[in-house]
């Protein structure tokens, strides 16, 4: 059996995993590909993350259909952090006699493999296949392969690396799909459509158990509940003018969306301008005793999503809020432009 492993967080899987999964498949004529989601992901240990429970049961879904697919918990098997070596050690163990593995991660993933543990050992214990996809050039993945893996050699023009005690790395380029598991769950959290991001099956399953959705605070009466939002609205407004952020539109939900009372949007000039934006609210806003449950984008800066229970704050860099326009999805929401003299803050509880 020719098995390829197909990790990550799958936070939720989405179409473009499968995807990707099926042209590896294809490309190395594999017999099957196994979807191993993370239990405990060793690098996001301190961010959020959905229960494994989900994750693993949204993998069931994408992959139940397919003869070819197969979801396994098997990383979800073994206490603590989720490493890629222990896994392969122990697939090893006890499979190695009748199957040949496939270790199969991301262009990006890899151009950080140097801080996994025993890295050195990945494509020893497997075969390491690195998708390659934009932004990242064949010239980018082949100098960072020369130099975390020094004794491989590229023994031909097709990608493939070797070293003389056996190990092997394939590069294989699939299709670009412009297609994330961030951008996923800030589409479920905003209210914007995931279909035909995800598989109808997934869909509905995070529809049904409410996921990737700010909790609600069930201890608090709802008119508590409209006021207290209400004044922290008007906090995290000043706050992100406190910050120089541009544009900001303040969206009254109540009413139209289960997913907040309000919605805040705003820009910055540039993805550090709202990198740093959102890290000095969160710290700042915390000492007036306004939380964030969770923080999304900040990596890239390009849409950072900050989560304080019945607020949603979206941070954009300019040209990637026109794309969305969240304004335009909810145009039937009361809308307030902090410093209009003619439509007030307080104007939106009326």
């Amino acid at each position: 059996m020719r098995i390829g492993l197909f990790g990550g967080t799958l936070d939720p899987v989405h179409l473009g995993h499968l995807r990707a999964a099926e042209e590896v498949r294809e490309g190395l004529n594999l017999d099957e590909i196994w979807f191993m989601p993370a239990f405990q992901p060793p690098h996001k240990v301190a961010k959020p993350l959905t229960p494994f429970s989900h994750r693993f049961r949204m993998v069931q879904l994408a992959t139940e259909n397919v003869r070819h697919f197969r979801a396994t918990d098997l990383e979800a098997q073994r206490p603590g952090p989720s490493y890629s070596v222990e896994t392969l050690r122990a697939l090893n163990a006890a499979r190695g006699k009748e199957a040949s593995f496939f270790f199969i991660v991301g262009s990006d993933a890899f151009l950080e493999i140097h801080t996994w543990k025993e890295y050195s050992q990945l494509p020893r214990l497997s075969r390491l296949v690195i998708i390659t996809r934009p932004p990242w050039s064949l010239k980018d993945i082949r100098e960072a392969i020369r130099a975390s893996f020094p004794d491989f050699q590229e023994t031909e023009k097709g990608g493939l690396f070797t070293s003389g005690d056996g190990g092997s790395i394939r590069l294989l380029r699939t299709t670009l799909m412009e297609i994330s598991s961030t951008d996923i769950r800030k589409r479920a959290r905003t209210g914007l459509s995931t279909r035909f991001l995800v598989p109808e099956k997934v869909r509905r399953y995070m529809i049904t158990n409410k996921l990737y959705m700010p909790a609600a605070n069930q201890a608090k009466s709802q008119t508590c509940v409209q006021e207290s939002s209400l004044e922290a609205a008007k906090i995290i407004s000043e706050e992100i003018r406190n910050n120089k952020g541009e544009e900001i539109c303040v969206l009254d939900m109540r009413g139209i969306s289960p997913v907040a009372d309000f919605f805040i949007i705003a820009q910055g000039r540039s993805t550090r301008h709202v990198q740093g934006m959102a890290s000095r609210m969160k710290k700042d806003l915390s000492r007036k005793k306004i939380k964030c449950r969770g923080m999304e984008g900040e990596d890239e800066g390009k849409w950072i999503l900050l989560d304080f229970d019945d607020i949603i704050v979206h941070l954009f860099y300019e040209p990637v809020r026109s794309f969305y326009d969240l304004e335009g999805l909810w145009s039937e929401a009361p809308r307030i432009f902090p410093g209009d003299e003619e439509q007030p803050l307080e104007g939106i509880n009326g």
